[in-house]
């Protein structure tokens, strides 16, 4: 059975099996990988952790495998058991706990899932406890227009993150946005979000138009040269280099 002998590894290629499109085999090793653990009485600590690890993979590739109905199941465990290994954590390991994966990406996915699986209600509430315990959530905020649809609280969200998301940002041959402490947004998938609610007057329209518009001139200040690539980091450039030629005052 996979995993059994290295579990840590197995994780390792599956992740390479979905970056390389394999997502058959992908959802094959991740059920034995996670029923191994599920049949497992007692669990470690680290059982634990390789179980819960398994499950989120599991659910992504069910998602992504357009397995709705089956990955609601499988995000219903790993809620679950992510519970127990807090626990686990806390009374065993207390200083695990700060490297765990925050709640707020697990909240994030099952609001994937449950707007997948066609669990609307449930996707709204997931999606609003992650904004709750991670504000601003740029990749959050977008797939719950993706799974849930264009509705006024939605968009708003969408368009509040996208504000404070930053500048444009051109990173190998893509323009992202990518808010501190939150994965990276491809930037022209919130551009579109954002002006495909404005002509049917959802949400702040205004704020919606005016973000999509920023991206635009942003990307097009990158193109032609006018503004750095990276305008966080030339920011953090410019603030260590001294505004004084130190040496005249010898």
């Amino acid at each position: 059975m996979f995993g059994m002998e290295d579990p840590a590894q197995t994780l390792v290629q599956l992740e390479r099996y979905i970056l390389d499109g394999r997502m058959e085999m992908s959802e094959v090793m991740a059920t034995q990988f996670t029923e191994m653990y599920l049949l497992r009485k007692k669990r470690t600590a680290e059982d634990q952790i390789m179980l819960v690890k398994g499950l989120r993979i599991l659910c992504d590739v069910l998602v992504a495998r357009n397995k709705g109905a089956r990955a609601v199941a499988s995000v219903g465990i790993l809620l679950k058991e992510r519970r127990k290994l807090v626990k686990t954590l806390r009374s065993g390991a207390p200083h695990l706990l700060q490297q765990m994966t925050p709640e707020a990406e697990d909240q994030h996915r099952a609001g994937n899932v449950y707007g997948a699986g066609g669990r609307l209600r449930a996707a709204r509430k997931a999606y609003s406890k992650a904004e709750k315990m991670a504000p601003n959530n740029l990749a959050s905020a977008l797939d719950a227009c993706r799974y849930v649809g264009y509705e006024a609280k939605l968009i708003d969200r969408l368009a509040n993150s996208c504000a404070a998301a930053g500048p444009v940002i051109y990173s190998n041959k893509v323009f992202n946005l990518e808010p501190t402490g939150s994965q990276s947004v491809d930037a022209d998938q919130v551009a579109a979000a954002l002006l495909g609610a404005v002509p049917h007057g959802i949400g702040n329209t205004e704020l919606c138009a005016s973000e999509a518009k920023r991206i635009e001139q942003e990307k097009a200040a990158i193109v032609s040269g006018e503004a750095a690539a990276n305008a966080r980091l030339q920011s953090a450039l410019d603030a260590l280099t001294p505004k004084h030629d130190y040496y005249e005052y010898g």
